[in-house]
């Protein structure tokens, strides 16, 4: 027992001496391929710095999650009443009517997001080309009173107890 003790102060006392070396990110080894080879958010020949640096955050992702279960609802919503509401029709004919009935409430939601989309884009680009303007509402001048007596102690102000 006292030489396994012995044995692992040895060894704890080398990796005090000899720490091991802290493990490195693949953007401290290659520190020019850290954006340059993979981005998914790029097309084919586009470098990625586009001018927009919009990091994608929890809340855009929560956002677009919404979005795509609200599509889903009421293109599946859609479908289901034009079922329903042609419950007296042929099973192909009902079967067409609701796929097509689905179909152009798909259409439609892709053209108001992308409608969406293009007005985000048109304020972004608005917001850049706005020249912010500042103007000063108000001044204070802070001076000195005029009719002290106590002379250059005026200028420290001490706190209450060991100071004064």
């Amino acid at each position: 027992m006292q030489r396994l003790r012995q044995q692992e102060e040895q060894r704890e006392y080398e990796r005090m001496i000899n720490p091991l070396p802290e493990k490195e990110s693949f953007g401290q080894r290659f520190p020019n391929a850290a954006g340059a080879s993979f981005n998914p958010n790029t097309y084919h020949g586009q470098t990625g710095n586009d001018g927009v640096d919009d990091d994608v955050t929890y809340q855009d992702i929560d956002r677009q999650v919404a979005l795509i279960i609200n599509v889903l609802v009421s293109i599946i919503a859609c479908a289901v009443a034009l079922w329903i509401v042609a419950r007296h029709w042929s099973v192909p004919s009902r079967m067409a009517l609701s796929m097509g009935g689905s179909l152009t409430v798909a259409a439609a939601e892709v053209a108001i997001y992308l409608g969406y989309i293009r007005r985000i884009e048109d304020a972004k680009g608005k917001e850049i080309k706005k020249v912010e303007k500042k103007e000063v509402s108000e001044t204070w001048v802070i001076e000195k009173a005029s009719g002290s007596s106590k002379g250059a102690t005026d200028d420290v102000r001490y706190r209450k107890g060991r100071h004064r």
